[in-house]
């Protein structure tokens, strides 16, 4: 069997095509787990991912903690962001050994907090590329 140049050119695109188009529709799962030592923390305190990746946040401590993406619920309003025409949400109460997951489909930066210790500086950032 003879190929040409030209179709195998245009093979190879179209498999590159397919390779870019495979990669991109794969979305991922990011970690961030409660920290308490000296300072209670989300760990990593920022994460950056894509438009559709989840980030799931759990809590080992025996110290119940929220992921509270709502304004309205922090004592300092600015220490919440959301990107325009995003909905607050919130985790509710975790308790020990709970996780809360929650896909992001917006990009922007998004700045959470707990609820519950924002005043010791437990707070969060998500940069959705």
């Amino acid at each position: 069997m003879t190929l040409h140049r030209r179709a195998f050119s245009q093979m190879l695109a179209a498999a590159g095509v397919v390779a870019a188009g495979s990669a991109h529709a794969q979305a991922k799962t990011v970690e961030v787990v409660v920290k308490q030592d000296a300072k209670t923390i989300f760990d990593p305190e920022t994460v950056t991912i894509n438009a559709g990746d989840t980030v799931s946040w759990s809590n080992p401590t025996f110290v119940t903690h929220s992921v509270t993406f709502d304004p309205a619920q922090a004592q300092t309003a600015s220490n919440v962001a959301l990107p325009a025409g995003v909905a607050p949400f919130d985790s509710g109460s975790m308790e020990q050994d709970q996780t809360f997951t929650h896909q992001f489909t917006v990009k922007g930066t998004y700045k959470y907090i707990c609820k519950f210790h924002e005043a010791m500086g437990m707070v969060g950032t998500v940069i959705v590329k």
